[in-house]
């Protein structure tokens, strides 16, 4: 048993960089698409834009017509920029999210880490770093959020997005706000909004990989070879216990299980990202909280209480960053595939829940 720990833990301190596999693949329905779930129909663009550093992303876009509408007596809603988290890409939010949101009025971006097949790294790179690389994207596409929209002649006053996260893409916000802050940009005047969910934390997954050896040998396993060996491509119950649970299908699962399986190659480099985690500038007088809190828009924490990967521990500290407590919701990690896109009783007040919750704060 002492061996079985020790190559776990041994497996698990290189968890971080596994947890941190950028994976994408361009969405099937690249066309105008309807969210078979839901019954919403919506018109949803897939494009390459090129960012001002000369990166060629992928960005998901949809725009209600109540939005577009040149109505002045209207008001319009903040557009939702979501960023997504390992394994992932922009299509995870294109099947529930993008449609949910459109059709509540809110005109939704999502975009591409580079590194994916929808962003791919430069020619040659194995690996991408957090500040160099994604911040400065995030960075070039907020510039291009006016365009994206169709807003080139500035229209409108403020354009700030609402910005949601989702795993690895948390982590990322937490960092750029940073960069930000210290070239004196305040984070209420980059979003309106922030929105993190089952992120990893400001420290990085280093003290939950230890958390998950002290709670089970089991799960240690299963979360090792899923993400270190990559087994959640190819092992369906490893892919559904990581991500899913049982909400969704058996067909999906291996629908979602090509995506993953198609861009694992460029990491994102942990080692970088270890000398520069959030957590080393939070302020340790005040519970751990970012050094801008008090420039903070309004914010929200999500947790899923099922999630097989961030426990209760990493989303309280996330919560602790951005000063507020968190909010819990009955799903597994992917809540993008699991809360909007079920009709029964049970399911439809979840949905209710997260609606007040993420559309209405």
């Amino acid at each position: 048993m002492i061996i079985i720990a020790g190559l776990l833990s041994l497996l698990l301190l290189n968890l971080a960089t596994s947890f941190l596999v950028i994976t994408s693949v361009p969405h099937p329905r690249r066309r105008s698409n309807s969210n078979e779930n839901g019954g919403l129909y919506v018109t949803i663009k897939d494009d390459q834009i090129e960012l001002p550093n000369g990166i060629k992303a992928q960005v998901v876009s949809s725009i209600p017509a109540s939005w577009s509408s040149k109505s002045s007596g209207m008001q319009k809603k903040k557009p939702i920029l979501f960023l997504h988290g390992s394994f992932h890409g922009a299509w995870c939010w294109q099947e529930n999210y993008i449609p949910y949101f459109v059709d509540e009025g809110y005109p939704c971006i999502a975009f591409s880490w580079r590194g994916t097949a929808g962003t791919p790294a430069r020619e040659g790179k194995t690996k991408v770093s957090i500040v160099n690389d994604h911040c400065q994207d995030l960075n070039g596409l907020l510039e291009l959020v006016p365009s994206i929209l169709g807003d080139e002649k500035n229209q409108y006053d403020d354009l700030r997005p609402i910005v949601v996260s989702h795993s690895m893409g948390g982590i990322v916000i937490m960092k750029y706000l940073e960069e930000m802050a210290n070239k004196n940009k305040k984070p209420k005047e980059i979003f309106s909004r922030i929105v993190s969910m089952c992120s990893v934390p400001p420290s990085g997954n280093g003290k939950s990989t230890m958390r998950v050896i002290r709670r089970s040998l089991i799960d240690a396993y299963k979360i090792t070879v899923g993400f270190v060996l990559k087994k959640v491509v190819t092992d369906e119950s490893i892919c559904r216990q990581c991500f899913f649970g049982d909400d969704v299908t058996d067909s999906d699962i291996k629908r979602y299980q090509r995506y993953f399986g198609r861009d694992s190659k460029v990491v994102l480099d942990v080692r970088d990202l270890s000398k520069v985690l959030p957590s080393k500038s939070v302020d340790a007088a005040r519970e751990g909280r970012a050094p801008f809190a008090s420039d903070l828009p309004q914010c929200l924490v999500v947790g899923a209480t099922d999630d097989f990967i961030v426990d209760e521990v990493s989303t309280m500290e996330t919560a602790a960053y951005y000063a507020v407590n968190p909010v819990y919701i009955d799903s597994s990690h992917d809540v993008m595939y699991v809360v909007i896109i079920h009709s029964d009783i049970y399911h439809q007040q979840m949905t209710n829940k997260f609606r007040l919750i993420l559309v209405r704060f």
